[in-house]
């Protein structure tokens, strides 16, 4: 079985770019007028986008044939795929998912999202190593 390996790091061309145009954005602002409170404001918005490219936080994720594993600035895990019955995928409404491992101990492990791999990669590794995969759509009503 392959194994899959995935990292990331918190400072990308699309981070920084999108860092720019707020701060365009935001002196524009200041330029027509706007009260420098309401700017500093909408500046807090663009705090962790700052940070993430400030501090370039990195993230990694494995899976392997012993198990999961994963490290990001705060939290690192080992998993064996014997603790693991399920994963449950969550699709939100703004098309972004989360990945919660159902545990044998019926407890519940999420799984960060600054380490998740794409989705397509991610349930074809847990389908190499049967590892059953269910969707749960978000519904409005």
């Amino acid at each position: 079985m392959a194994d899959l390996e995935f990292a990331s790091q918190g400072r990308s061309r699309k981070s920084v770019a999108s860092l720019l145009c707020v701060a365009g954005a935001l002196l524009a602002l200041l330029f027509v007028g706007t009260h420098w409170g309401v700017v500093a404001f909408l500046a807090l918005f663009a705090v962790p986008n700052l940070v993430d490219v400030l501090f370039n936080p990195s993230a990694t994720f494995l899976i392997d044939d012993t198990g999961l594993h994963w490290k990001n600035a705060t939290q690192e895990a080992d998993i064996d795929f014997a603790r693991i019955i399920s994963v449950k995928v969550f699709t939100r409404l703004n098309v972004a998912f989360r990945v919660t491992l159902i545990m044998d101990n019926d407890g519940k492990v999420r799984i960060p999202r600054d380490v998740l791999p794409p989705r397509q990669q991610l349930e074809a590794a847990f389908a190499d190593h049967n590892i059953l995969v269910e969707h749960e759509r978000l519904r409005l009503i």
